[in-house]
């Protein structure tokens, strides 16, 4: 019996049949080419991801100025997809890709992506989750896209997390290696000619209707976090960088409450409808200044994987490998070593990156700091940015000593998948100019179904008072028995 005053019973804990049959559901999702398509076809996204992982890739003798970063390294691709981030790494230079993917359909389609180019002796596709893969050695660099809607939709940051964690060596790469959230007001012109339909509707056919005008906005202005893509004109405010990541150092309990304090003001007067949320993520431009053994597997031709593998469902080893003579480095290497007699790996410390791995991972940061030097990397014409309202730099796309390379979902950058996500107010309020707006923010994984994304909104604009709204993206999963 419980003391007085009843104590607190825990929840308990989602069952692991339904975890799994979530992750199942989640891989399944990207078996349709219509997901692929769209992310390669997004310019933006594409392009920032080949020049950042063949960066510097020209003729030259030795790595350095004239060769690309990942020139004779070995490079672990997390969700790979159609293979397309492990073909531009190979491209670099790269000794070995390994590309792991946990979608049947699409291990297949990335295994003919690879012989199409070519790239059979050096790209490995591993099926399953990374989390289950084994590899004969620990990697020099880790690509992944894992961003999803507001960034952390879909979790795929923590399997990332988890790679490095396991495989990344010391002083290893990470693309992208840093990500920064923002926050602004906006106005939304879609939802304002919606919500003004209702008192249109007399007019062109003699009912009035704008009573429905309440509804409506209930309806629509609700707790569901929207995408939509807006233009830099739809933006009311300064935008806050409210959190950063550093993703060298981040770790999985971190990502549990991602967030921080906002503040902005105004620019003039207007009726803003919502808080847009969009991120940023960076790439290394820069190699690691401690030394990253070259040493690799000899590239082979044979077309099967036995050297790297995903363990099954019954916890299999995975095949045996001869590292002798092999120098591994890293604090714990004779662990390791020892590991890979059984195709395991030690899960060690191994992945602290060299101070200028990438040169805006500060270990500090003002929420209200604005980038100046953010750009898109999908062409090769000139992209006059203005990522936070603040300046209008045009950048070179071409110049050779552009750093950081930066993916940008803001609304005053190229348009991309992702869009901006909307956090919608209750009603529309209006602006003056020099309303300040503040408040905090948190993203945290849903409680049943981590993949999906709820956010936690306190603001409070001028001195209306202090407001909570809870929003979600994906739907609660249904109780298991």
């Amino acid at each position: 019996k419980p003391a007085a005053g009843g104590e607190a019973r825990k929840k308990p804990a989602v069952d692991t049949v339904a975890r799994e049959r979530q992750d199942g559901a989640y891989f399944h999702s990207y078996s349709d080419v219509s997901i692929h398509e769209e992310m390669i076809a997004d310019a933006a996204r594409t392009g920032s991801y080949r020049r950042a992982l063949q960066w510097g890739c020209r003729q030259g003798p030795q790595p350095g100025p004239g060769v690309g970063l990942l020139h004779g390294l070995t490079v672990l691709d997390v969700g790979a997809g159609t293979g397309i981030l492990s073909a531009f790494c190979a491209q670099a230079g790269a000794a070995r890709v390994f590309a792991c993917e946990a979608c049947g359909v699409m291990v297949e389609r990335a295994r003919e992506v690879v012989v199409a180019n070519g790239l059979r002796g050096r790209v490995r596709v591993l099926q399953g989750r990374v989390e289950d893969a084994r590899l004969p050695q620990p990697v020099d660099a880790i690509v992944s896209e894992w961003m999803g809607y507001g960034l952390m939709y879909e979790s795929m940051l923590r399997s990332v997390l988890h790679a490095r964690d396991r495989w990344l060596k010391p002083g290893g790469l990470m693309f992208p290696c840093r990500a920064e959230l923002y926050l602004a007001p906006v106005t939304d012109p879609a939802l304002q000619e919606r919500l003004s339909f209702w008192a249109g509707v007399k007019e062109r056919h003699g009912v009035d209707m704008s009573c429905m005008g309440t509804f409506a906005r209930r309806c629509l202005m609700n707790d569901e976090m929207a995408v939509a893509a807006l233009h830099g004109e739809d933006v009311l405010g300064q935008p806050s960088m409210f959190a950063a990541m550093d993703l060298y150092t981040v770790t999985e309990q971190e990502l549990a409450k991602l967030g921080g304090d906002f503040t902005t003001t105004s620019f003039g007067i207007a009726t803003m409808h919502a808080f847009a949320l969009w991120f940023n993520v960076i790439f290394p431009t820069s190699a690691p200044t401690r030394e990253i053994a070259h040493e690799t597997l000899a590239t082979s031709t044979n077309a099967n994987d036995s050297d790297a593998t995903v363990a099954n469902a019954n916890g299999g080893q995975a095949a045996n490998f001869n590292v002798q003579d092999r120098d591994i480095p890293g604090p714990r290497a004779a662990s390791v070593d020892a590991d890979f007699k059984t195709g395991a790996i030690a899960n060690n410390d191994c992945h602290a990156p060299s101070p200028n791995l990438c040169e805006a991972s500060a270990n500090t940061v003002n929420a209200n700091t604005i980038r100046h030097n953010a750009f898109t990397t999908n062409s090769d014409n000139l992209q006059p940015l203005n990522v936070n309202g603040d300046d209008h730099r045009t950048v070179d796309v071409n110049a050779k000593e552009l750093e950081p390379i930066i993916l940008s979902t803001s609304p005053f950058a190229e348009e991309t998948h992702w869009k901006q996500s909307l956090l919608y107010l209750d009603e529309p309020v209006e602006l003056f100019q020099d309303t300040v707006l503040k408040g905090k923010i948190t993203l945290t994984p849903a409680e049943d179904n981590p993949r999906y994304l709820r956010i936690s909104l306190t603001y409070e604009i001028g001195d209306s008072g202090k407001k909570t709204k809870i929003f979600k993206m994906g739907e609660d999963y249904p109780p298991f028995e």
